[in-house]
């Protein structure tokens, strides 16, 4: 929690594409560069994609540092399925 006592609400939006020739489902973050992440399951590469980013958010926001936010969350290729995800520190 902040000094005002309210938690941190951050969008993670993450372009999901379907399992690959090596058989796994590939999510990247489409607002925050360089979080990728691969998984079994939908739910499985969600999952670690979100860690990913609360884990750097929750270092840059501690730090005081700014967030790299993308100016324009990257679209998903015609294979891939966006999902929106509120993130909470």
């Amino acid at each position: 929690m902040n000094e005002q006592g309210q938690t941190p609400v951050f969008n993670c939006i993450v372009n999901v594409a379907p399992a690959g020739a090596d058989g796994l489902v590939h999510a990247r973050v489409a607002n925050l560069a360089g979080i990728d992440a691969r998984g079994r399951t939908e739910r499985e590469a969600l999952a670690q994609a979100v860690a990913a980013f609360k884990s750097t958010l929750a270092q840059l926001h501690t730090s005081g540092q700014p967030i790299p936010w993308l100016p324009s969350p990257e679209q998903p290729s015609p294979h891939e399925t966006q999902r929106l995800i509120a993130v909470h520190l």
